[in-house]
């Protein structure tokens, strides 16, 4: 399959493109490239940078709540205060003891916003001392929802500290053991994390900062607001840094923000933009030269090829030329141009004198005696040879022959004879395409000796044939002659639809108008018939509600010949 080939127009200016504005557009779309890869590497090393000094502020934070949790078990107080409740049984100085020293240990401490210490006896209340931080009855309600998730948790935690994330609360807790190890009470601290995280919530990064401690996971935003982590369709981008507290592990993630350079700096869109202003205007001038210089000339050359090709043989372009290299191609098409109209009109004439001396001399040489018998001769040998179907269509065409030479010059015929001629085309018809034609004929053999005009039936058979089964090599046709109140009517029906365009030309054609193409004999048949018969005859041609065309041929009775003489 060949190529499309592209006009000069287009090559040229496609290649001004390319080597004018495609380099522009790469060295931009790369610095932009670059730069925004540079900012963005530097970016993260600034984040990752304020996130390791944030991290380790909050790294010493949490040890120093960490450490406060064993000094609670270390000091022994709780564990004394335990023991004498034992002895003596009084919960009110076991409550007294524990909170005296919480409030003196913990209370001004502003990581806390509670402490509070759950003894696993039952019947035991608990006991409670708000840090700096206290935010009254919320917190002690806040607590006493949470302590039972914390207790279960706790049970098999031994003297592990863990962390719990319950409802936006963070909490650190840790169990407190007797002489025996074995877990009396709970210490459990309620974190601030505004006093604990605010490192990390100062930092500028988008979507706040993913804080992972132990296997407690959460996010801290503006304002030491902590929060679940939403799902992420991937890992979390961005810089991470992870350290240890205590044997607990702290990992701080950061999400960077992609960098968008013309986002971020607009000027940079303005200079391109003025750049392509000031590029445009050459890019333009460029083309508009072009198109003047070497476009518009091309294109009256081409319209004056497509002309001469027309058969308007000898136009001259009479535009001027807008350069010497164009004038020069104008003369010589105008030159060219005229030579072939002279060379074309000299060929003409010898040609018209050589046909007609041909003519003469064929016509002097056949004659249609002379055809029939070449025919005939055909028609023995392939007998001979035993091809009968050869032979079958020399005898068709043989009667087609005698049909149109007309040697009796008879103008009305019987109509088995027309029948025969009908057969006879039909027959080569049905060679030529085949099985897919099917043909129905419905003839009352009562009219078989009835006169009719000679060729009548076969150019209305031929007009059906080439008009639609022809077109698909197939369809049905049908011959019908029967008579209707002492007229003898012909009919020849086929498969097929009129468009709007046939209509048109058959009522053309049956009003008497000029017509060309397949539709000529159906004119000569209406033309004879209104010659013959006069306003007795018709000639109809119509759709039926079967979908086929149907042309109908009424015919007065015998005896009503009005101008068979003439005709004659």
């Amino acid at each position: 399959m060949k190529r499309a080939k592209t006009s000069l127009k287009t090559g040229l200016v496609t290649t001004i493109v390319i080597c004018w504005l495609v380099p522009i557009v790469i060295v931009v779309t790369l610095m932009g490239v670059l730069l925004g890869r540079s900012y963005q590497q530097s970016a993260q090393r600034e984040i990752r940078a304020d996130m390791e000094s944030a991290a380790e502020l909050v790294q010493l934070r949490l040890q120093q709540a960490v450490d406060d949790s064993k000094q609670v078990s270390y000091d022994g107080v709780v564990r004394s205060a335990y023991r004498e409740y034992l002895q003596d049984g009084y919960g009110i100085s076991l409550f007294r003891a524990v909170n005296d020293y919480l409030s003196q240990r913990l209370s001004r401490d502003k990581k806390y916003q509670a402490v509070f210490i759950t003894f696993w006896s039952d019947g035991i209340a608990q006991s409670y001392t708000l840090g700096g931080s206290a935010a009254g009855r919320g917190v002690t309600r806040l607590i006493q929802e949470h302590t039972p998730a914390i207790l279960e948790e706790m049970r098999d935690a031994d003297t592990k500290i863990r962390f719990f994330l319950l409802d936006g609360e963070l909490y650190m807790a840790r169990n407190l053991l007797d002489s025996s190890f074995t877990a009396y009470a709970t210490v459990a601290m309620l974190l601030d994390p505004a006093q604990i995280f605010d490192p990390l919530a100062e930092l500028d990064t988008p979507g706040g900062v993913e804080v992972a401690l132990d296997s407690c996971t959460f996010l801290v935003e503006p304002g030491g607001i902590l929060a679940e982590p939403e799902e992420q369709d991937g890992a979390l981008t961005g810089v991470s840094y992870a350290v240890s507290v205590d044997g607990h592990d702290l990992s701080v993630t950061a999400q960077t923000e992609e960098y968008h350079l013309w986002r971020a700096n607009p000027w940079m869109g303005w200079t391109v933009a003025l750049a392509a202003g000031l590029v445009l205007p050459f890019l333009i001038a460029a083309i508009a030269l072009f198109s003047r210089h070497v476009s518009v000339p091309m294109r009256a050359l081409i319209q004056a090829n497509v002309r001469v090709r027309s058969g308007e043989r000898g136009y001259q372009i009479d535009q001027s030329p807008p350069n010497l290299e164009f004038g020069r191609l104008y003369v010589n098409f105008n030159e060219m141009s005229q030579e072939l109209k002279n060379q074309f009109e000299r060929s003409l004439l010898e040609q018209q004198a050589s046909q007609q001396a041909q003519i003469k001399a064929l016509q002097s040489q056949i004659s249609p005696h002379f055809l029939n018998n070449t025919l005939e001769i055909i028609n023995w040998e392939a007998r001979m040879a035993g091809n009968d179907r050869v032979s079958a269509m020399i005898e068709a065409l043989s009667t087609m022959l005698d049909a149109a030479m007309d040697r009796s010059n008879q103008s009305q015929i019987l109509l088995r004879n027309e029948l025969e001629y009908v057969d006879a085309y039909l027959y080569i018809i049905r060679e030529r395409l085949g099985e897919g034609v099917h043909i129905c004929k419905e003839i009352d053999e009562a009219l078989l000796d009835r006169t009719i005009p000679r060729m009548i039936l076969q150019p209305i058979v031929e007009n059906a044939v080439e008009h639609d089964i022809a077109a698909r090599n197939s369809g049905k046709l049908w011959v019908r002659a029967y008579s209707q109140e002492g007229r003898t009517v012909l009919e020849v029906e086929h498969e097929g639809v009129l468009t709007e365009a046939d209509r048109q030309s058959i009522r053309e054609l049956l009003s008497g108008a000029p017509a060309e193409g397949p539709q000529v004999g159906l004119r000569n048949v209406c033309q004879r018939l209104r010659l013959l018969y006069g306003e007795e005859a018709e000639l109809r041609v119509e759709e039926t509600a079967a979908g086929t065309i149907l042309a109908r041929i009424g015919l007065p009775p015998p005896g009503n010949l009005q101008h068979e003489e003439a005709a004659s």
